[in-house]
């Protein structure tokens, strides 16, 4: 298990960091919601679903078919897709910048012929990142030829070992099934769960200057373990749990309280749209969200700083090691128990990840 990063965060609602979430994190796989047990509250979010699309392609025709998808700069761009069930070792993406990065062993970078940039994180395999626009303006015709030429030998090599095409999933336009790669729609629908009588802490997010920044961080560090035992369904949070304390001992964040909560859980490829519906519906209350994104993507963030990611196409991404021990976990715990909403921000990333340097 690689060692992981935590960083944590807070402020108030509205915000725009809260706000660019699901751009910021183009392939969530998977949210968690935990909250207080309502009738109104399940029934919204039970009603909340989206699609992904699976098919079989060679890499040459999915850049094709992205390529047509968005024929000119500044455009925003209505796709993402990513290999299902590859090795990390040589995988790929396509973002929503319109951007396809391959993340190459140096065996099969030393075959495409083209230029990339070498990960340089100490211990890690040697690989390689290569981007490719999807703009037509973005690279000369030579440029374009080289790059098209090493996606044929690719496709090439994989065919000589017995691989043939990608599985891919992919959203957004051009979802169709029955116009590019004959593939299936797969539906993504909420999944309800509810626990009786567990402890529910009532947050305090603010920050107090009486406090110290150890005991700050352990105070929210609670908070985002309470979130992630109630996704698991855990029975210390139970009120009448009766383990040995010489066996397990757990105890509530403080102050809590004795009620019933449900856990809503979607789990596929997700658009950035449905994903932030999701976290736009969700922070209206008192709640928790936990966000998994995929660990096998070459890319797992974009910089949020711009309006859109449309409008943050020419940001690079960090650039991270592909694994599928990797962690890209982000929990968002929104209280609105007084005054303005208020919200605290727990994201945990691998070591192999150049987002905080």
């Amino acid at each position: 298990m690689r060692n992981s990063r935590i960083m944590m965060s807070t402020g108030t609602l509205p915000s725009p960091r809260i706000d660019q979430m699901a751009t910021s994190h183009p392939f969530v796989q998977q949210i968690d919601l935990v909250f207080a047990s309502s009738a109104v509250a399940d029934q919204t979010f039970s009603s909340l679903e989206t699609t992904y699309t699976k098919a079989q392609f060679t890499l040459s025709e999915l850049y094709e078919h992205a390529c047509r998808l968005f024929p000119t700069r500044n455009v925003p761009f209505p796709f993402k897709a990513l290999p299902l069930g590859c090795e990390a070792d040589d995988t790929w993406c396509i973002d929503p910048r319109g951007i396809l990065t391959l993340c190459v062993s140096k065996r099969l970078y030393e075959r495409l012929g083209v230029v990339g940039k070498k990960l340089a994180f100490k211990g890690c395999p040697e690989q390689f990142v290569i981007h490719i626009p999807l703009q037509r303006e973005t690279a000369s015709v030579a440029v374009r030829e080289r790059q098209r030429t090493a996606l044929k030998t690719w496709d090439s090599i994989r065919a000589e070992s017995g691989l043939g095409k990608w599985e891919v999933a992919y959203v957004g336009e051009g979802h169709d099934p029955h116009a590019v790669g004959g593939g299936v729609v797969v539906e993504v629908k909420a999944r309800l769960r509810h626990d009786t009588d567990v402890y529910i802490p009532v947050p305090e997010l603010p920050e107090s200057a009486d406090e110290s920044v150890e005991d700050r961080q352990q105070r929210l560090g609670s908070l985002f373990e309470w979130a992630g035992m109630a996704c698991l369904g855990a029975q210390r949070l139970k009120a009448n749990d009766r383990v040995d304390p010489y066996v397990a001992v757990y105890e509530a964040p403080s102050p809590s309280r004795i009620g019933n909560i449900t856990h809503v859980r979607w789990r596929g490829l997700m658009d950035g749209g449905f994903v932030q519906s999701v976290i736009g519906t969700a922070i209206s209350s008192s709640i928790s969200i936990i966000m998994h994104s995929n660990v096998t993507a070459p890319v797992s963030y974009v910089p949020s700083s711009a309006p859109g990611v449309s409008e943050a196409s020419d940001r690079e991404a960090p650039l991270r090691v592909p694994s599928r021990e990797a962690e890209d976990t982000s929990c968002l715990i929104v209280s609105c128990t007084s005054g303005r909403p208020t919200w605290a921000l727990g994201q945990s990333i691998g070591k192999w990840d150049a987002r905080w340097g």
